[in-house]
């Protein structure tokens, strides 16, 4: 209790000292205007085109990889941006749909889950902890999550690598941004949507200005009807308002909400033996893609969730910009199902002709609150012949859940002929605890520029992070981390940007499998890199090349884990776009990944790669705009390669690679008026997405086909 006490009265003084820093640092940087360098559009001071729509633009201006508005070849690590062609192009309403053509990216990781985005960044988890909204962390652990619904956003944004000597505890492999659309013009758009499974949408977005500087926003989505396996049907609905006003001292404040509800039941194609799914059985052949074996009288799904967010803004008189964000959260998931686990008497093979399969039945109430906050001051001096943009940060997070989970083992159903299993007696909970992290980060950031075309980046962050859980497996521990990154580029005339950086990183356990010792993930990258974006050019590409060094990893099965893991990710990954000028445009990626486990307490297990991680993935996007008599009219077709993965930890189960085709065409039938049609999986190829072993494997999306009409006007 004496360090704990210890721990937040250091960081009690120093949140009170970055406070006081962040109300006398004006002054202390308050120069005149020859002080300062202009830099043209090297350093784009305002936010709002760094938050704003991406356009056409292949050197968008971004906040995600530096905390202040650069554009993308100014951030010394790999980053794409997805601008709302790609969170429309198919008709997405998951994230995870729209990156399935973005490098460095592993989406379906437990295959046609609509419910939850599972996503991996260079062979690690982003899920978890790698996600963002609006440069606030989105922490998810267990199934306390909260889903944001892609209409509610303005750009999608990946930034690959650690972050934490901006952001803190995070995924090792990079974090995911969600950008949300935010007030200004005059938008009025109406769509409805239907899909082939008979389940059909509406999707909104009404704002405007409706007095100089003030303006306010709707966005949402009405969804209903089935899904595409047996009696997985349900409605669901998010609501996104927003307003931002200016005050008489020039400070703007945005406020913008996201309320989502839900009330659905669950998807069959995950939790399936390797036997059946990735290899036919003598006894029935495959299991059946759209088999559910859950029990729609009682299976359910249903969250509800709400957060306000609170943006601001201020230009100060020294040239420097005072900008934070403030969150507070809540989420309720309930959820109960049955889920297989091998075949009867757990077996991973066939016992009999009807493929009896063992059910566990399920169920959770969770119960998640967050609340946080990250201030940033941010502007440039010059000293001599350099320029320094710098940022200072204050960032402090809260997260809380309390989670109930039950089960039993007894129950069965059949491969060949599912029935009802009917409601199950469960067991009393083994899980009823109430976890708390709270993580406060004080940051700093030096970009600085010199001669002809010379950037160099250096970071310093420090955590104190606390995590406490009560229960009968209650722990508590706290920890101290400092995280850095230092990177050098260079930006040369023709848009040729050449970089080369250094980080570490680190990622806090929320739960402690090792009876209370559990450490924080740390490690560190090294990422060498080029982005080429000629200036007012139609062309853009990127590449990178890495090694993660992951310590510290959870190893060993329940209940004796240790730390003894660690992981290597060593990785290539290349990514472009080029508009000819004839209506023809191509965008690309590849992503190619060596994931290797190099220590853990089973040493048979040093040398092979964790499960699903595909080492190859390649995708292709061609689409062609008509003119003519086919003027409005603009089709695309897409082809993405998910490589091999294996199915156990041993690497003796292999799961085959997947070639899938995508379509869609886009035709405005008139000034305000557009239809979009897309099919995904075009070929409706039976594919295994991956199997986290051979008792959990999952399949992916059947086609599906969609087509929606908007409005605007």
């Amino acid at each position: 209790m004496k360090n704990r006490t210890n721990a937040y009265s250091t960081v009690s003084r120093l949140t009170l000292t970055t406070v006081l820093f962040s109300m006398v640092a004006p002054a202390v940087f308050s120069q005149t205007a020859d002080d300062f360098v202009d830099l043209g559009t090297l350093v784009l001071r305002n936010q709002e085109n760094a938050t704003g729509p991406v356009g056409d633009d292949t050197n968008p201006p971004t906040v995600t990889g530096t905390k202040s508005p650069v554009t993308v070849n100014q951030v010394p690590q790999s980053v794409s941006i997805l601008g709302q062609d790609d969170l429309e192009r198919f008709n997405a309403t998951r994230v995870s749909e729209t990156l399935r053509y973005t490098a460095g990216v592993t989406t379906d990781v437990f295959g046609n889950d609509t419910d939850y985005d599972w996503l991996r960044i260079r062979g690690f988890q982003a899920d978890q902890t790698g996600i963002y909204l609006d440069n606030a962390q989105n922490l998810s652990f267990a199934f306390g999550s909260f889903f944001i619904d892609p209409v509610t956003l303005e750009r999608i944004e990946v930034l690959r690598g650690p972050s934490s000597a901006l952001y803190g505890g995070s995924n090792p492999g990079g974090i995911v941004n969600y950008v949300s659309k935010r007030p200004g013009d005059r938008v009025r758009e109406l769509t409805f949507g239907i899909n082939d499974a008979a389940a059909g949408w509406v999707e909104f977005d009404y704002g405007d200005e409706i007095a100089p500087g003030r303006a306010y926003r709707f966005t949402g989505r009405i969804e209903a009807g089935d899904k595409y396996d047996a009696f997985n049907s349900g409605v669901r609905g998010t609501f996104a308002p927003s307003f931002k006003f200016t005050t008489d001292g020039g400070t703007e404040v945005t406020l913008l909400g996201n309320f989502h509800y839900a009330d659905e039941q669950h998807s069959g194609s995950s939790f399936l033996p390797y036997a059946g799914t990735v290899t036919e059985t003598a006894e029935f052949g495959f299991i059946d893609p759209d088999a559910n074996f859950s029990d729609p009288d009682w299976d359910q799904y249903l969250r509800k969730q709400a957060s306000v967010s609170a943006i601001v803004e201020h230009e100060l008189d020294n040239g420097f910009t005072f900008t934070g964000i403030a969150r507070l959260g809540v989420a309720s998931v309930e959820e109960r199902y049955f889920y297989p686990f091998g075949y009867d008497g757990f077996s991973p093979t066939p016992v009999d002709a009807d493929g009896t399969l063992a059910l566990i039945a399920f169920e959770h109430d969770t119960l998640v609150r967050t609340a946080q906050t990250d201030l940033r001051y941010y502007g440039t001096v010059e000293t001599g012949t350099i320029t320094h943009d710098l940022l200072f940060g204050l960032d402090a997070r809260f997260y809380e859940i309390d989670e109930v989970q039950a089960s039993n083992f007894t129950d069965t159903n059949t491969v060949v002929n599912p029935t009802n299993p009917g409601t199950p007696t469960l067991n009393p909970p083994y899980q009823d605890a109430v976890t708390h992290q709270r993580q406060v980060g004080l940051y700093f950031q030096d970009q600085l520029r010199w001669g002809d075309g010379w950037i160099g980046t250096a970071n310093l962050r420090h955590d104190f992070v606390s995590t406490e859980q009560d229960g009968a497996a209650g722990f508590s521990r706290d920890d101290s981390v400092t995280s850095y990154r230092v990177a050098l580029a260079r930006e040369l005339s023709n848009g040729f940007t050449p970089y080369a950086s250094y980080a570490s990183f680190f990622n806090p356990l929320i739960d402690s499998p090792a009876s209370g010792v559990t450490e924080p993930e740390t490690g560190e990258q090294i990422e060498l890199g080029f982005k080429w974006a000629p200036t007012e050019s139609n062309f853009a590409l990127s590449a990178a090349t890495f090694q993660i060094d992951r310590n510290n990893v959870v190893t060993g099965a329940f209940p004796n884990f240790d730390q003894l893991g660690t992981v290597r990710s060593r990785g290539f990954e290349l990514e472009g776009e080029y508009d000819f000028g004839n209506g023809f445009r191509l965008q690309g990626a590849a992503t190619m990944l060596d994931v290797e486990v190099t220590a853990d307490s089973d040493a048979t297990l040093i040398g092979t790669t964790p499960t699903l991680i595909p080492e190859t993935q390649v995708s292709l996007l061609g689409t062609y705009r008509f003119s003519g008599g086919l003027s409005g009219l603009e089709m695309g077709v897409g082809v993405r390669m998910i490589g091999d993965s294996f199915a156990d930890a041993a690497n003796t189960l292999a799961v085959p690679s997947n070639t899938l085709v995508d379509l869609f065409a886009t035709y405005e039938m008139r000034s305000g008026l557009v239809a979009n049609f897309a099919v995904t999986n075009a070929g409706d190829k039976r594919h295994v997405t991956g199997c986290q072993t051979q008792f959990v494997c999952s399949y992916g999306s059947g086609r599906e086909i969609s087509m929606s009409v908007t409005s605007s006007w």
